[in-house]
């Protein structure tokens, strides 16, 4: 017997999801336990009966995963010179700000620095020529511009603008940037705004906050002059000013409640896009420790998204930091309508396509599947503008599932789990026990969604019109 199965409880009922049909099945007391009993592989005869009952209705099957290998594995030589949707252009390693919690700080990971090397514009350049090159199957391609701070590099960025708009008329572009917010002046908003940039400000909360972890090369604060910059857009351009979005990175030891109370009563960007992150864990020095109070005040904020669901409060009393997690319990619930069973052949969940979907260029022309990865890794440089491809680096990035295959075969979590090939990268190979030390974090996020939509449901909530209220 090797039936694949997750049992689990809400306040109002006892369920199970099974992985072999992506569904959740409300169960009763007696059952629950039977299914616990065969989830810890210690079944006794009743307990078998009543799984060949289930089996009969189509669930509860036996486990058909033999071997670990991403669907799309056969199909990457074609995703790679044709199917490019996004390309990130890594300016330079340089940044006018200091942040204690940045991956170029050196601070707290082991993968960068800040240095004053820059990608040359030929590089540029190649770069755009290799994008179009690999992207003739996709109707439409996000050109990226990241740092360090790219506005260092804004004049390169202006030039590399009028080329695309010369060599490439027919390709339907758009352009996104993320920013510091420190540098604007009316030359780059004007040009950032005649282009229809995608601009990301990074903002951490109230300036005592904010100034603690971002700070200048000289160590001062860089609240003011943010607030500044955002005053003078808003007040002369707020067009432009209404589509910038917000992004806070709520750092261990950040008084998650003063972020919270900042966002919600600041008038300046209270319509804007706002996202909440926390630190990068990949490539630390030393675990990243989040206290107490940090998790439960993380837990208040949801139960406030979740009685907004349940129709008990307004909307508008939910943190505008936690706003974003209703359409990730929306998408699960819509993937939640079943399949017919896994492939004999397949993967985990997690990994996009390394190269395909937002590769990064660094400053010397090296591809890397994003720019979360180490630029210091071996097994994340995936090739080079100049060479193109490497194929069997990208195929190993592809399939971070085949370090943990055993595991991952009988993971009821396999489905949903999250996790890339980051996660077990220690930049010289994929290591098998890095993976599953974040498996325990992978399962208990998808089993707080599936117990939020099992909340939502025994309350006849009705999905349709929670879409339309969060405009998702």
């Amino acid at each position: 017997m090797n039936v694949v199965i997750k049992p689990f409880f809400t306040a109002f009922g006892k369920y199970i999801y099974d992985r072999g049909t992506n569904s959740i099945l409300a169960v009763d007391d007696d059952e629950y336990n039977s299914f616990c009993r065969i989830h810890q592989k210690r079944p006794d005869a009743k307990d078998l009966e009543l799984l060949q009952l289930f089996q009969e209705k189509g669930y509860c099957q036996e486990n058909p995963v033999e071997q670990i290998e991403h669907p799309q594995d056969r199909f990457m030589q074609f995703h790679l010179e044709n199917k490019i949707e996004k390309l990130t252009l890594q300016l330079t390693q340089n940044c006018n700000l200091r942040c204690s919690y940045c991956a170029y700080s050196g601070n707290k990971y082991n993968n960068r620095t800040h240095s004053n090397r820059v990608m040359s514009y030929e590089i540029m350049q190649k770069s755009i020529d290799f994008l179009m090159k690999h992207s003739t199957n996709s109707k439409k391609v996000d050109i990226g511009f990241y740092g360090g701070e790219p506005l260092l590099e804004f004049n390169k960025i202006k030039r590399l603008m009028g080329y695309i708009d010369e060599r490439y008329p027919y390709k339907s572009i758009t352009y996104s940037m993320t920013t510091n917010g420190t540098m604007f002046n009316d030359d780059n908003i004007e040009f950032l705004m005649d282009k229809k940039f995608d601009v990301i400000i990074s903002l951490d909360g109230p300036k005592e906050l904010h100034d603690h972890n971002r700070v200048f090369a000289n160590g001062t604060g860089s609240f003011d002059k943010i607030m500044e910059n955002l005053l003078y857009i808003r007040d002369k351009y707020p067009d432009f000013f209404r589509k910038i979005s917000f992004n806070t990175v709520v750092a261990p030891g950040t008084d998650f409640r003063c972020v919270n109370d900042f966002f919600d009563a600041n008038d300046i960007i209270q319509d804007n896009n706002l996202r909440m992150g926390i630190m990068n864990d990949f490539y630390v020095e030393e675990p990243i420790q989040y206290d107490d109070l940090y998790s439960i005040n993380y837990k208040v904020q949801r139960t406030k998204l979740l009685l907004s669901a349940l129709g008990l409060i307004n909307k508008n009393k939910v943190s505008r930091l936690f706003i974003h997690e209703i359409p990730k319990i929306l998408r699960m619930h819509k993937e939640l309508s079943g399949i017919n069973g896994l492939a004999r052949i397949t993967h985990p969940g997690g990994p996009c396509i390394p190269g395909a979907r937002r590769p990064m260029i660094d400053v010397d022309g090296n591809i890397f599947p994003c720019e979360r990865v180490s630029e210091e890794s071996e097994i994340m440089k995936i090739g080079n503008i100049y060479s193109g491809y490497d194929l069997e680096k990208a195929r190993v990035v592809l399939n971070p599932g085949k370090v943990t295959a055993d595991k991952c075969k009988n993971c009821w979590n396999f489905i949903y789990c999250g996790m890339c090939a980051a996660s077990a990268d220690n930049t010289k190979e994929l290591v098998e026990g890095m993976k599953l030390a974040r498996c325990e974090s992978a399962m208990y996020d998808t089993i707080e969604k599936l117990k939020t939509i099992c909340l939502l449901k025994e309350n006849n909530v009705d999905f349709d019109k929670m879409e339309e209220l969060y405009n998702v």
